[in-house]
């Protein structure tokens, strides 16, 4: 066993933070017609990822990592300050300011993230690990309905830049088997002009790893 390489297989949660609306001007995305002044924010439910983890480690306290994940959450409902329309298909859905609406929609991401691993002994079976790395996000998009109307509907993929931070434990079974515990900072720059901030969310999972 070399121990300089190593690969890992995962399973954890994902917590999307509310991604704030601001519509300003009237306007048409991802084939929904809006009008203008409308604000608020889009709620998620708490989803799931399926991850794996490829590394190289230069020597005891560096490594270099490629994380690859599977991620899918669904919409929870959308809190509107500022109402408005959106129509799709000639639906036309009323959003009343100070009102929530139930969403029926889900987003399920391929990502992709590179970047180095530093990790510090605490005893001879634990290690302190933080992580940070770049890399993009594949994802489809999907709401059904809003409020019951499909007047807010949509389907659409898009891949954008990604990053992510992370930090957590290895604890080594063997010289050829540890498990990492991590909690990680997720960002993916999917802000739309005119619609919708960037997204965010907090992450926690727990990967077997392999040395070979």
């Amino acid at each position: 066993i070399s121990e300089k390489y190593y690969v890992g297989f995962g399973v954890g949660m994902i917590s999307p933070n509310n991604v704030d609306i601001n519509i300003s001007e009237a306007g048409t995305i991802s084939g929904v017609t809006y009008s203008a002044n409308i604000n608020g924010e889009f709620e998620f439910d708490n989803g799931y990822q399926i991850n794996g983890l490829l590394g190289y480690r230069f020597n005891d306290y560096l490594s270099f990592e490629t994380e690859l994940g599977y991620t899918k959450f669904d919409y929870d409902k959308v809190n509107l300050t500022g109402g408005g329309t959106a129509t799709s298909g000639g639906i036309t859905f009323t959003g009343v300011a100070s009102t929530s609406y139930d969403i029926d929609g889900s987003i399920s991401a391929f990502s992709m993230i590179f970047g180095p691993s530093l990790d510090f002994d605490i005893n001879n079976n634990l290690e302190f690990l933080v992580s940070g790395g770049i890399g993009f996000s594949s994802y489809s998009d999907e709401i059904k309905t809003v409020g019951g109307s499909t007047g807010l509907s949509y389907d659409e993929d898009f891949t954008d830049f990604a990053a992510k931070f992370k930090t957590g434990v290895n604890y080594s079974f063997t010289k050829q088997t540890f498990l990492q515990a991590t909690y990680g900072f997720n960002y993916v720059d999917s802000g739309i002009d005119n619609f919708t901030d960037d997204f965010t969310a907090h992450s926690f999972d727990a990967k077997l790893v392999f040395n070979f």
